[in-house]
């Protein structure tokens, strides 16, 4: 299992990259952005991704409730990726994204569970504003197109948006090396 410390140092690694990227390159971050939702390759990657991720979490669960189902259960849920990968191509890539929020939102949640630290709470907290958006995206996976399409209208409005990233990711990173618990 991973510790909360060295979860905190990744999410700080990535918040920041990501909005280094925006600061760096704003013009190609804001053709990234738009061409996301409807994007085949993004979509079929966190598909496999979300997938592999979701059908190791379940292989490793030990529920008796359905331990006699959880082998028929494996292969469904591989065929309903196929399927979705197959014949739900519209929007792919957000539904496949908002399924990938909700496994790192557990991360999360399973990271964070038993840490004795007054800064925990904020890893829940962006965890609940992750499965807050992933319900959205799936829900109306449009949204996400009209979000990003106000997102990258103005330049500013997208530098703000990497800024607050990276004041986020900066917290993680200074909690991660001071290896909070």
């Amino acid at each position: 299992m991973i510790t909360l410390s060295t979860l905190s140092v990744i999410l700080g690694i990535l918040l920041l990259g990501s909005s280094a990227f925006v600061f760096a390159r704003p013009e190609a971050c804001s053709r990234l952005l738009l061409s996301f939702p409807r994007s085949l390759p993004w979509g079929y990657l966190f598909l496999v991704v979300s997938s592999v991720w979701f059908l190791w979490h379940f292989h490793n669960e030990d529920i008796a409730d359905f331990a006699q189902m959880k082998r028929p259960m494996f292969f469904l849920f591989i065929l309903l990726a196929v399927g979705v990968g197959l014949y739900v191509k519209d929007f792919l890539a957000v539904r496949s994204y908002s399924i990938f929020l909700f496994l790192v939102a557990k991360l999360i949640y399973d990271t964070a569970r038993y840490a004795d630290s007054s800064w925990a709470v904020l890893f829940p907290s962006v965890a609940t504003i992750l499965v807050f958006f992933g319900i959205w995206f799936t829900a109306v996976p449009w949204k996400m197109r009209d979000l990003l399409n106000w997102l990258t209208a103005s330049t500013t409005r997208l530098k703000a948006f990497a800024a607050g990233r990276a004041l986020l990711g900066l917290t993680f990173l200074i909690l991660g090396i001071l290896k909070i618990h």
